[in-house]
Parts: C-alpha cells; sequence; structure tokens
C-alpha cells in the first residue's frame, strides 16, 4: 500500500510476546484466521508503495512491526516507511533483528520517559532479561551507575552486561542494601520488568520524586498513600503507538533504533543472541 515497504526477510527474533499472542494470551487477537506472527525483523528492501521517500530499492532495514498485521516470520514482510532505521553494512542482520522489541522496549522507557541523564542512577529489575539485560547496557552507555537486581546464578552474566552493582532481588533487606547505595536516598529511576503486585514494593526502592518505568501492567497503586513517594510512574507499551496511530511514536521507533544501531556498531551494545535457529524451526522454539 502507499507509505510501505516490502523486504526480503533476512533475520527475525522470537520474543515472548510471540508465543504469548499464538496461544491466546490476547483474546481480542484471536479469530482473525491464519496469521504470520513475528514482530522484529531485519531484510533488504525489493519493493516500494506509493509515496515512498527517502528509501530505495536494496536498502538494509530493521524494525519493530505491528502485531496486528502478518508478521515477519516468512520469506518477504510488509511494514510503514516511517518506521524502519537503516542497518549498516558492516552489521550483521542477525544482530540488528534481536534489538527492537526488548531494545526499544528499554531506551523508549529511559531515555524518551525518564530522560536518564549521565551521573544518575539506575535499577534494573529482571536484569538477566531481554529488556532488563538492554536497560542495564543502555543506562551505562548513557552514564549512569546501574544497580541490578538478579538470582545469585545471573550475576555473573548481569555484570558483564556493565551492572555497577549486583544484587539479590528476594533479599529480605533488599530496599536498605539499595539505600545503603545511593547516599540513602534510592535509585532516581527503576526499570520494573515484571509486576510486583503492589506498587509500594518498587517505589520503597527509588527516590522521592524518582521514576519508575513499569514494563508489565501497572501494579496496584490503591494503597499508595499521598505525598508520600511523588513518584512519576510511566507505563511502556512500545508497540501500542499502532493501535493508537500515535505516528509521532512510530516514527521515533526509527529514531530510537538508528541509535541502537549506533551503539551496536561501537561495539557498546551486546544484542544478547542465545541461539540461531532456521526459519524452519520456528514453530518449534516458539
Amino acid at each position: 500500500a502507499a507509505g510501505q515497504v516490502r523486504m526480503r526477510m533476512e533475520a527475525a527474533s522470537l520474543n515472548p510476546v510471540d508465543w504469548k499472542l499464538a496461544s491466546g494470551f490476547a483474546p481480542w487477537w484471536q479469530g482473525k484466521g491464519a496469521h504470520v506472527v513475528g514482530l522484529d525483523g531485519a531484510g533488504t528492501i525489493d519493493m516500494l508503495g506509493e509515496g515512498v521517500v527517502g528509501w530505495s530499492v536494496g536498502d538494509r532495514v530493521v524494525w519493530h512491526g505491528d502485531l496486528n498485521r502478518h508478521g515477519v516470520l516468512a520469506e518477504y514482510a510488509i511494514a510503514e516507511s516511517h518506521v524502519l532505521s537503516r542497518l549498516p553494512e558492516n552489521i550483521e542482520a542477525t544482530y540488528a533483528a534481536a534489538l527492537p522489541c526488548a531494545g526499544l522496549t528499554a531506551y523508549q522507557a529511559l531515555t524518551r520517559k525518564a530522560r536518564l541523564e549521565a551521573g544518575q542512577t539506575v535499577l534494573v529489575q529482571g536484569a538477566s532479561g531481554a529488556v532488563g539485560g538492554f536497560a542495564v547496557q543502555i543506562a551505562r552507555a548513557k552514564g549512569a551507575t546501574v544497580i541490578a537486581l538478579a538470582r545469585p546464578d545471573q550475576q555473573a552474566r548481569v555484570k558483564a552486561l556493565g551492572a555497577d552493582h549486583v544484587l539479590d532481588r528476594r533479599a529480605e533487606d533488599l530496599k536498605q542494601q539499595v539505600r545503603a547505595l545511593t547516599g540513602g536516598y534510592g535509585a532516581d529511576i527503576m526499570v520494573e520488568v515484571a509486576n510486583p503486585g503492589d506498587a509500594r514494593r518498587s517505589l520503597d526502592l527509588i527516590r522521592y520524586n524518582g521514576h519508575l518505568l513499569c514494563i508489565d501492567p501497572m501494579p496496584d497503586l490503591s494503597r499508595v498513600p499521598a505525598y508520600t513517594y511523588a513518584a512519576s510512574i510511566h507505563e511502556v507499551a512500545l508497540g501500542g503507538a499502532y493501535a493508537a496511530g500515535h505516528l509521532p511514536t512510530q516514527r521515533d521507533f526509527a529514531v530510537m533504533g538508528d541509535e541502537l544501531l549506533s551503539l551496536l556498531g561501537q561495539g557498546r551494545l551486546d544484542p544478547m543472541i542465545e541461539r540461531i535457529i532456521p526459519l524452519e524451526g520456528a514453530v518449534m522454539a516458539l
């Protein structure tokens, strides 16, 4: 269609959202007939829709797709031209395709919502996972001090990603440990990957007037006393920009993607690829 491009796929990554959608996690998504899943892809443009400017056949690109449209686990895929990031020739498609869903979520949360600045302290819950792992690396690249929460058996992995401190997320004195590392105040910013239920469990770990970035659905705020935390609480819903039809946010996918690719090209970002499989193995992998 007008404004769209078609790509010959080179690589696609598998994300939790893919199997969640396919397994009935979102009832509203079901009953639409056969559907190709997969949101994160890298490939080469082979056809341009009417009105597309700034792109040519043969350009290599990477993008985060719209889950309401056919996905990228296929030989060819279609995307809106305004969400594409240009893939440099020196970056492998497999590395690039691993970035969008988790990487853009972490990047949007830290840089667009919390407005992360050098010198701040960022606390990352679930630091050994995809979004958490990218959050650790992005925060470190932006000059922040990173406190990571992870299981003891994941501490070496998280340290390798750039965390300055790694704490056991299950420790009974976690609040005291975080305060001890932050001058008694708590972190400036917390990335909350998994909803803890009661919002106070996370708010107790950040400073007054701090930022809580919620990747999972929002926590329960009903028991949060007024004028106690004065926190800015952000819902992070990357792909929701498609359903909302908000073009400025969609266009920012391309800008953020370019910035992530720059970090990747500089060797400052590990795409954290666990394994590479052929397209034919995608169903079993999901």
